[in-house]
């Protein structure tokens, strides 16, 4: 992706001259930092009156405030490495996909280094695809704005259907569509992101005890993060067996539960760093269980490339800089 240059590049800062509405697709949407900068770029896949599709690299988190458009459906799938986003106040599942139905809020704040992928086209539109083809209807089985994907392997199904047409529509044989060949484009695209999202035998409504499992430990997980979490406390938790367990989780979320409790962990940090929410970088690594701060700085330099203090350094210096500049609004008045 790095060889092909976005279309659009927003570039954002806390302060109040810094812009904030901006539009995407059909979106007007509010753009607001969790940090003094940020940065999105936006590659767009298809943009026609029918449907919009566009991919969004994030440098660094940033609440998305909105509106479904009237009379479009839009369907998100988050790629973040770590941490989870949220959505309207719930954090996103990895084997999630945000469904919003036409004029609902939208509240989303994303991870550092995210990609996020959107696809809105119209209510009509949306219907004669999964009428016509006999894919899942995502908006019916949704619940709290999102639909829960079967296992992993499909969300990757999905990621790759939107990558293909990426691809295709920045290559040079894009130029020489004609308006039939483009509307045909939009269809297939959306056609091939609910067909990867249909689960094989859906007609079998009985959940696989091991993705049962899965999922008791996800939420498990979200409502005690801050306690100290093991393989053997969660097998103990659930009435399970290890490998259960595991299995369980790598088929539903594609990561150990081990791995993702690491990163739910580091995202947390990283969070209340920005925040400023404890004095030093130690007491914040501490609250949230990491008390061998050798290899927490490690992991988080592996996950974020900059240290635990350069965040923490940096985020201080932003809120010195807003103070100025808040009382120089003041002194102006």
């Amino acid at each position: 992706m790095s060889t092909i240059t976005p279309d659009e590049v927003f570039h954002l800062t806390s302060t109040p001259m810094g812009p904030a509405d901006q539009t995407i697709g059909q979106w007007k949407v509010n753009l607001i930092p969790e940090e003094h900068e940020a940065s999105i770029r936006q590659y767009k896949i298809i943009h026609s009156p029918t449907l919009q599709c566009s991919r969004l690299d994030f440098d660094s988190a940033v609440t998305l405030v909105s509106t479904v458009p009237h009379g479009f459906v839009t369907l998100a799938i988050s790629q973040a490495p770590i941490g989870r986003p949220s959505v309207n106040n719930r954090e996103l599942r990895p084997n999630e996909v945000i469904v919003l139905y036409s004029n609902e809020p939208l509240h989303y704040t994303c991870e550092p280094n995210e990609t996020l992928f959107t696809l809105t086209t119209t209510l009509e539109h949306y219907a004669q695809c999964f009428e016509r083809h006999s894919t899942i209807d995502v908006l019916t089985h949704r619940k709290n704005h999102s639909f829960q994907v079967a296992n992993f392997k499909q969300m990757e199904s999905a990621v790759q259907a939107i990558n293909a047409y990426f691809i295709d529509t920045h290559g040079a044989a894009a130029r020489q569509r004609s308006d039939i060949e483009t509307l045909d484009l939009e269809s297939d695209l959306l056609i091939s992101l609910l067909q990867s999202l249909t689960p094989a035998g859906r007609s079998t409504l009985k959940v696989p005890t091991r993705k049962m499992i899965a999922l008791e430990a996800m939420d498990y997980i979200h409502e005690n993060t801050k306690k100290t979490l093991s393989m053997k406390s969660l097998v103990k938790q659930l009435e399970t067996t290890t490998r259960s367990l595991h299995l369980g989780f790598m088929d539903a979320f594609g990561i150990s539960p081990i791995a993702y409790i690491r990163n739910l962990r580091l995202a947390n940090v990283r969070r209340d760093l920005i925040r400023n929410t404890w004095p030093t970088v130690t007491e914040t690594a501490m609250y949230w269980n990491f008390h061998h701060l050798g290899r927490f700085s490690k992991a988080y330099q592996n996950a974020y490339g900059e240290t635990p203090s350069e965040t923490a350094k940096r985020n201080k210096s932003g809120d010195l800089h807003r103070l100025l500049h808040s009382q120089g609004d003041k002194h102006a008045l």
